[in-house]
């Protein structure tokens, strides 16, 4: 088991930190389980929850790598996760998704994973790892949003948050947050009615009209194979 370990972090180490790391997650598990295959030893947990629990670093604490802009804002990125609903029967964009929620910490609503954007990353890669540790998913990012000016109620400082969709691939079992918040899909006029903060709202709604010419091409394709 140690040398498993071993192999698990030299793999995150070797492939560029996180966004490598997550790039190459899926072929890395199917490594693993070709390897424990040639065992006779049957294990009693899957290889996904062992490599999912140990390959992952803590969530980052502190904000000594913090980025503020010239006015003194704090950045912030985060993503609005999606998956496409898997029926016949869709007559708009808001049917066509799904999005997850997580709870906030303080139990008042749900909101979208994010956090702070950190001067060793890139914005995307800061996005993709505060969706990790919040939510416990990884998937495609996709173009940013765009970016909104609030003040946050719980600390009272001001904060730029710039938020990008991400087209998720793979939940997790193990997360790093997650004995302290809950995950949930829901309908895209759920969301509005739990989220709290009216530019998530805003941001969602940006994500809702690039899914409409999707939609409209869906239909179109159905009504031709009619």
């Amino acid at each position: 088991m140690q040398n498993i370990l071993l192999l698990c972090y030299n793999f995150y180490d070797n492939m560029g930190g996180i966004s490598g790391f997550l790039t190459n997650f899926p072929p890395f598990i199917n490594m693993l389980v070709s390897f424990f295959e040639k065992f006779p030893v049957k294990l009693t947990f899957p290889v996904e929850n062992m490599v999912s629990l140990v390959s992952y670093r803590p969530p980052r604490t502190g904000r000594h790598l913090q980025r503020y802009d010239q006015r003194g804002f704090r950045l912030v990125v985060g993503c609005i996760p999606y998956r496409y609903k898997k029926t016949n029967e869709i007559n708009s964009s808001d049917e066509t998704i799904e999005v997850l929620v997580i709870s906030a910490q303080n139990g008042k609503g749900m909101l979208f994973p994010k956090g702070g954007w950190e001067y060793d990353e890139s914005m995307e890669e800061a996005a993709i790892r505060e969706t990790l540790e919040e939510a416990g998913v990884v998937g495609n990012i996709e173009c940013k949003l765009g970016k909104w000016s609030y003040e946050s109620k719980r600390q009272s400082t001001l904060h730029e948050g710039h938020m990008f969709p991400m087209l998720v691939k793979q939940e997790l079992n193990f997360w790093p947050e997650k004995n302290i918040r809950t995950r949930e899909w829901v309908t895209i006029s759920k969301a509005k009615e739990e989220c709290p903060h009216l530019w998530m709202r805003e941001a969602l709604e940006e994500l809702v009209s690039r899914q409409q010419p999707r939609a409209k091409e869906g239909e179109a394709d159905r009504t031709t194979s009619k």
